[in-house]
């Protein structure tokens, strides 16, 4: 069951991989935060390169999520803190379909896929979200080998503009393997079915050409 809407700060880092030191720092600027997550590109980044998307030319290396109760933010502190860490900074509405499974001070095993989309051209805001949030997610868990799924619709960016930000945790075994990803399993039919029809759900909120995908491992803080 779907966890009620909360917002979340997403810190998005792309010249280098950031240290926890950078996450710590954010931490201690928004001591309102409830949850916060970091994720870093490593080995099971480049186990999982087969994912990798990279249209835009602009890809992350991190990225960090800080979890709020409240529907408002002190934005230019945000800005300032990303600014500090070298790193661009979304105020998200997001909700939670599939809680990952993963405690405070725990690495997750597998891997998070971080997916950063601009819109189907011509779809409204009200559009995007009613699609990706109600009729989209149940294609998206039902297609794939999915063990955490998270939502971002994008508010506000301090740089380039992004329509929104997916979360999806998956298995180490689905690094490397079509079959593992699409289907938990061997079965090639059905791998080429959920793709198809994962596909089609997917075009009519995001625009293909101009989504990035990376993998990384996800350390949640708090």
């Amino acid at each position: 069951m779907a966890e009620p809407d909360t917002h979340r700060l997403i810190f998005l880092f792309f010249s280098e991989t950031p240290e926890r030191d950078s996450a710590m720092h954010a931490l201690e600027a928004f001591p309102e935060a409830q949850n916060a997550y970091l994720g870093t590109c490593d080995e099971h980044s480049d186990q999982a390169a087969m994912w990798t998307r990279n249209p835009t030319g602009k890809l992350p290396r991190g990225r960090l999520a800080l979890e709020f109760s409240e529907s408002a933010i002190d934005w230019q502190r945000a800005v300032d803190v990303a600014e500090q860490l070298g790193a661009e900074v979304h105020w998200c509405k997001g909700t939670t379909p599939l809680t990952p499974p993963l405690r405070s001070g725990e690495r997750f095993s597998g891997t998070i896929q971080l997916c950063c989309f601009e819109r189907r051209e011509g779809l409204s805001d009200e559009a995007l979200e009613h699609i990706w949030f109600q009729e989209h997610v149940q294609v998206a868990l039902d297609t794939q080998n999915t063990l955490g799924y998270r939502q971002n619709r994008v508010l506000r960016s301090s740089h380039e503009r992004l329509d929104g930000i997916v979360e999806e945790h998956f298995p180490i075994e689905a690094a490397n393997s079509l079959t593992a990803f699409f289907a938990d399993g061997d079965d090639e039919a059905k791998m080429m079915s959920n793709i198809h029809v994962l596909t089609e759900s997917s075009e009519r909120v995001l625009n293909l050409e101009r989504s990035s995908v990376i993998h990384m491992t996800e350390h949640r803080l708090r």
